[in-house]
């Protein structure tokens, strides 16, 4: 185990997605890390643009981050010395929800994407949530129901309620919307926007510019075993889950392994390339509807964003279970 070449890595969202993170575990199960060479430290996030700055810096090996928050921070440092080097979420994780068979605003049940058309918005529309979700509207041509003011921790329950008709928030938390919703005896139901035809990137795996000029083969060496131990959590999610829940006292066991099914899908089904590669077209898709999101500029390179080379990994993988 000594000789083991050890690695630093950050986490994205624990609170907000702790299933999301069953393969950082799983990779010191079965010694996948270590059948690699590798000895993987987990750190909590340092937050948001946070995260891919102290890559950037140094002070991390990797980190796993989303592309809002790896774009916020290049936009706060465009110099910024790191990218993206494995695409786990290959879509984004974004879904409008919904109460099933419930009439919105405008007289109807919201069972397609043309129904949000003047559907009520839960939560601030200037939030980040709000930002994408308006977004999506533009990109279908539909308009924005009035807003319904909800702080974001009220927000399932008000949607079970039927204090609005829409939520905005990563697919992945589905599960959380639906017990909320089980009090008031109420279906929800998630219509991820890439299903809309949103077709962007999600969130992955980041590296610096300084690890991947001076230590290639270790950055190759990270993307093959983080893909291996993504594809041990395709089968068999709970192999992380002790781990994990250790890690995350605050987890619930049940909680953790259903949100990892919800946003399963998009990170295994999303498109037929291999698991976890990127390509400049898609990249430049995901800068332009950030960009029009957030009202910033589009002027971001996209060969300053990602380094393909060191998920060059052939092959396509079977569907999520």
């Amino acid at each position: 185990m000594s000789d083991l070449e050890q690695l630093d890595l950050a986490l994205y969202c624990t609170q907000c997605m702790p299933g999301y993170h069953l393969p950082c575990f799983a990779g010191g199960e079965d010694d996948i890390f270590a059948n690699h060479g590798l000895s993987v430290r987990i750190f909590d996030p340092e937050g948001g643009p946070a995260n891919p700055a102290a890559v950037a810096a140094g002070r991390l090996d990797l980190c796993l981050t989303s592309v809002a928050h790896f774009l916020a921070a290049k936009r706060e440092d465009p110099q910024l010395a790191a990218r993206f080097v494995f695409m786990v979420a290959r879509q984004s994780h974004m879904a409008a929800f919904v109460v099933r068979d419930r009439p919105a605003a405008h007289g109807r049940p919201v069972t397609t994407y043309a129904d949000l058309d003047g559907a009520s918005l839960l939560g601030d529309p200037d939030s980040p949530f709000g930002r994408e979700y308006r977004t999506l509207l533009s990109r279908l041509g539909a308009r924005a129901g009035e807003p319904v003011d909800v702080p974001y921790e009220s927000i399932m329950q008000a949607l079970a309620e039927g204090r609005g008709d829409v939520a905005a928030d990563f697919a992945d938390l589905l599960p959380r919307f639906q017990k909320a919703a089980d009090a008031f005896g109420v279906q929800v139901d998630a219509l991820p926007f890439h299903e809309a035809g949103i077709d962007i990137y999600g969130s992955g795996l980041v590296a610096s510019t300084q690890m991947l000029r001076e230590r290639p083969v270790t950055v190759r060496t990270a993307v093959r075993a983080f893909r291996d131990a993504l594809l041990a959590s395709r089968d068999d999610p709970r192999l992380g889950l002790g781990a994990l829940l250790d890690h995350i006292p605050t987890a619930e066991a049940d909680a953790v392994l259903a949100g990892w099914s919800a946003g399963a899908p998009i990170v295994f089904d999303a498109e037929p390339t291999a698991l976890g590669t990127m390509n400049a077209e898609k990249w430049r898709r995901t800068i332009e509807y950030h960009a029009d999101a957030y009202g910033v500029s589009r002027d971001i390179d996209v060969e300053e964003v990602f380094d393909g080379s060191a998920g060059a990994i052939s092959g396509t993988v079977a569907p999520a279970r």
